[in-house]
């Protein structure tokens, strides 16, 4: 009732191409569509092949972009019946899709593939992807809630939280890794309950989800499978530490190698992971610091899309942001035992130091003035963070209880301030 209407307005309510990297998801999309998983060597990296008509739709919203001086839907009248059919392709950059698997992709490739094959103009196969991985995002968090024994209102508000909604509701590889997060919580709720052997097939699953899907939430698997150990659980412990090592494998050694310029929307980036690493070993008590207050500090802003640069969150995005985790901390969510409480707290230490690492290495460009001690995290994009409010929520001491009657119109009322500060921020 509430996840769908506001996932549906998400979907359309974003510009073509500006949710998170949309640009590049659609291209490995579009290749995955029609059949290719594998992508094309170039010079430059892993290349993808893509329709010429999204190229030159491409450029419109981007000189769009720099007209209006950010996102608009300004030549989306040029773009909407503009038709991909004449068969000309060209190859996209999209190596730095490869911290992914091909596997999150198929929800939305299995959208596009008709409308490819008729020549849909590209607008309506990004929206047909969006839909697609919108439909994957509620499907997976109704199966997570459906699995979970306990911790189910933990798993609603955090699939209800906008800026992950937001996510679900882009094309990419989010809405699947999303939906592995939520199903992770579900079973992890239900181990004490089932069997060896039930527990291990069903780690194996989710966890298989999570190391094919996008670093570094595989990583909320080792302190499940160390809390197993302590319960002497062996069977289930080894069956969660197989994903885990797969994910570890596969960001190593088969996604790329973060090097060079990169193009954004509006500039060229260059990256330096070597410089940045050993600021980072230089000071690391520095870099945890200031990493910490650069992200509180973000989340005013970074809530909202990247297609909205600089807007400050509304009284009524706040409100909404407030109820949604108020009603899930009030809920009546079962019991959490001190070793829940300590392994929920565990993984969401680890993994959101491993993003703010990564966002230092891989995706904040270098200042050659910054001292070693700045660690000036300009590019902190707290939507990588948000996920862990799942294991915040289980980690986390009771609420006062709120009754469903009173929390679903609350839910409601919440969701519908975050959407009109979407639509105030756009107009």
């Amino acid at each position: 009732m509430v996840g769908l209407p506001l996932g549906l307005f998400f979907s359309f309510a974003q510009p073509a191409w500006f949710g998170n990297d949309e640009s590049i998801h659609f291209a490995r999309t579009w290749q995955i569509a029609g059949g290719d998983l594998t992508e094309t060597k170039t010079p430059s990296g892993l290349s993808s092949e893509v329709p010429v008509e999204f190229l030159e739709d491409l450029r419109l919203v981007t000189i769009s972009y720099a007209t209006h001086r950010g996102p608009s839907f300004d030549r989306h009248s040029d773009i909407l019946w503009h038709r991909a059919d004449s068969g000309d392709t060209e190859l996209f950059e999209t190596w730095r899709s490869d911290i992914s698997s091909p596997l999150p992709y198929l929800p939305a490739a299995l959208a596009v593939a008709p409308l490819r094959v008729l020549g849909a103009p590209a607008y309506w196969q990004l929206v047909a992807g969006r839909l697609a991985c919108l439909a994957a995002y509620l499907g997976l968090a109704l199966a997570a809630v459906r699995f979970a024994t306990r911790w189910r209102w933990a798993i609603a508000g955090l699939a209800l939280f906008p800026p992950l909604i937001v996510q679900g509701a882009t094309l990419g590889y989010d809405a699947v890794t999303l939906g592995g997060v939520f199903l992770l919580m579900g079973i992890s709720a239900g181990l004490r309950e089932v069997t060896d052997r039930h527990a291990g097939a069903l780690l194996v699953l989710v966890g298989l989800l999570l190391a094919l899907s996008k670093p570094p939430y595989y990583l909320l698997l080792f302190p499940i499978a160390v809390g197993l150990v302590v319960q002497r659980r062996v069977l289930p412990a080894i069956a969660t530490l197989l994903p885990l090592g797969l994910g570890i494998f596969w960001s190593q050694v088969l996604s790329p190698d973060f090097v060079g310029s990169v193009k954004e929307f509006d500039r060229d980036v260059v990256y330096d992971a070597g410089l940045q690493w050993a600021r980072l070993l230089d000071d690391p008590v520095g870099f945890g610091w200031h990493g910490l207050a650069r992200t509180v500090l973000a989340i005013p802003t970074d809530h909202l899309p990247n297609w909205i640069p600089g807007v400050q969150l509304s009284a009524a995005a706040w409100i909404g942001l407030g109820v949604t985790m108020i009603v899930a901390l009030g809920a009546d969510d079962g019991p959490r035992t001190h070793g829940e409480r300590f392994t929920a707290l565990f993984a969401t230490c680890i993994v959101c130091s491993a993003i703010l690492v990564a966002e230092y290495l891989y995706f904040t460009e270098p200042s050659v003035a910054a001292s070693r001690s700045a660690f000036e995290l300009n590019k902190i994009q707290w939507r990588y963070l948000a996920p862990l409010l799942g294991p915040l929520l289980i980690a986390s001491p009771r609420m006062p209880r709120i009754s469903a009657t009173t929390g679903l119109p609350l839910a409601v009322a919440g969701s519908i301030s975050v959407a009109g500060s979407y639509v105030i921020a756009l107009s």
